[in-house]
């Protein structure tokens, strides 16, 4: 670079400067209220201090007090001296790093790298103009996850009422709760109060969905959300039909591996792919629900109508309105003699349980059936409409499961409004096998259990024909989880 050059960029430098004042970016300084709108989260309100370094640099961090309100004074004090992770050692359950700030003709560009205890960490790139931010997030690879909004504030003290939001869930619990005997129980009190001296403490959303994700492990159920939205209906928006939730992969003339990447897949999807199956005449057919979280009734239930012989009681779902009137979930003979439900349809099945109190699910053949060999591959995170599927192939006969024992996740669930925009998903309805088993917090033991990852190879070597024998359920099980 000769001199003439580097005068005229040092001219051009000065001229933008004075176009775009960086003293309006020294204005980022102080405290901001904050909107995280997330497509996994839902919407997070907090407020956040930004801390100027220089004038292009910022970092930002929420209330101190976020880590030490979570696991209290003693292990946030151990904590900040000693943990490595940034959480942590600031005390804030939230921050921005790398913050930078630049010139541009209709505000000024702002960027940086945003941390939520939730989950990881996220890019977000935006703009400020007139004292409002607006930005995108997305992940490492550059998928869109949301957006985040801003403005300068003065005011103190907690953005919501979070003392009277917990006594909102609380009634919401007891009302739709599928036993009111489970809030009974020493881990649901202890829950909701140690989740209401949270609440007393909480100056954002994020104390509060910290808090309650902190504890609802330990209570005797699963299937329990909290989450502030914009919008009614965000599960049933986050858990709808999708389309590329399955994949057929050909090993040999003999055999397909088909995968289900979760339950929310429309019947007409799992048909299409199983009428590939039945043309192919696969004397093997190895479906994969390992990381499947489950998903609706359709998917399962089409699924289950091409692999079974018979009519195939399947379980049956109680709700609050049968556990009022009775003690304990319906005997074996009692069961069969309730009317059972059959169709693939979510809608029809929630109605039934609201009329009923109970759902007492069959599934029927279909027209076409395959009948060949079927494998199971499972693993710890095989959950909720995995777990009937595999119990009862299982039990039958029908196929053998491989792998790993199932996530014992297994309830039916709904969304209901606690106020303030907050949303609690909570179990309305518990679970049973024909047997009258429970399936939550207890999965279903594979027959043979090997190492997640090693379950596909273990089936394809041992199929019928090679030189190690097929697998053939209990008689070669393998090392059970620890």
């Amino acid at each position: 670079m000769n001199l003439f050059e580097f005068l005229m960029i040092a001219l051009i430098s000065l001229c933008l400067s004075a176009f775009f004042p960086l003293g309006a970016q020294t204005d980022m300084g102080g405290k901001w209220e904050v909107t995280i709108s997330h497509k996994e989260y839902g919407v997070i309100r907090a407020k956040l201090d930004v801390h100027m370094q220089g004038q292009q640099q910022f970092s930002v961090v929420s209330h101190k007090n976020g880590v030490k309100n979570l696991v209290g004074g003693f292990k946030s004090t151990l904590a900040r001296w000693f943990s490595k992770k940034p959480m942590l050692r600031s005390g804030a359950l939230c921050r921005i790093e790398e913050g930078v700030l630049a010139p541009a003709p209709d505000g000024t560009l702002i960027s940086g790298v945003l941390y939520l205890p939730m989950g990881p960490k996220m890019n977000f790139k935006g703009v400020i103009r007139q004292g409002y931010i607006q930005a995108g997030l997305s992940n490492a690879a550059g998928k869109q996850l949301g957006g985040l909004e801003a403005t300068k504030t003065t005011e103190e003290g907690a953005i919501d009422d979070y003392p009277a939001l917990i006594r909102s869930l609380a009634a919401v619990y007891e009302q739709n709760i599928y036993d009111r005997r489970v809030l009974s129980t020493p881990e649901w009190n202890t829950f909701i109060k140690k989740l209401g001296k949270a609440a007393e403490k909480a100056q954002d959303d994020l104390d509060i969905i910290s808090a309650f994700y902190t504890r609802v492990e330990k209570l005797p159920f699963t299937h329990n959300y909290l989450f502030r939205s914009a919008n009614a209906g965000q599960v049933e928006q986050r858990t709808g039909a999708r389309a590329n939730q399955l994949s057929l992969e050909e090993k040999s003339p003999e055999t397909a591996v088909l995968h289900v990447k979760s339950f929310y897949c429309p019947a007409r999807d799992m048909d299409s792919v199983m009428h590939i199956v039945l043309e192919k005449n696969y004397s093997n057919l190895i479906v994969d629900v390992r990381g499947n979280s489950g998903g609706w009734l359709e998917g399962g239930v089409t699924l289950a109508q091409y692999l079974v012989y018979e009519e195939t009681p399947t379980g049956v779902y109680l709700s609050q309105k049968w556990f009022n009137t009775h003690p304990a979930p319906p005997s074996e003979a009692e069961l069969a003699a309730m009317p059972a439900f059959t169709q693939a349809d979510m809608p029809a099945f929630t109605k039934e349980l609201a009329e009923n109190g109970f759902v007492v699910l069959k599934v029927r053949p279909g027209q076409a059936k395959y009948a060949g060999k079927v494998f199971l591959l499972t693993d710890h995170r095989s959950a909720s409409a995995c777990e009937p599927l595999a119990w009862n192939l299982k039990r039958s006969g029908r196929a053998t499961l491989v792998g790993e024992r199932t996530a014992g996740a297994m309830l039916s669930a709904a969304e209901y409004s606690i106020g303030s925009g907050f949303y609690a998903v909570l179990p309305n309805a518990d679970y049973y096998t024909p047997t009258g088993e429970r399936l939550d917090k207890v999965g279903v033991e594979p027959d043979i259990a090997v190492e997640s990852r090693l379950a596909l190879d273990y089936v394809l070597k041992n199929l019928p024909g090679n030189a190690n024998g097929a697998p053939s359920g209990n008689r070669n099980r393998e090392n059970g989880r620890k």
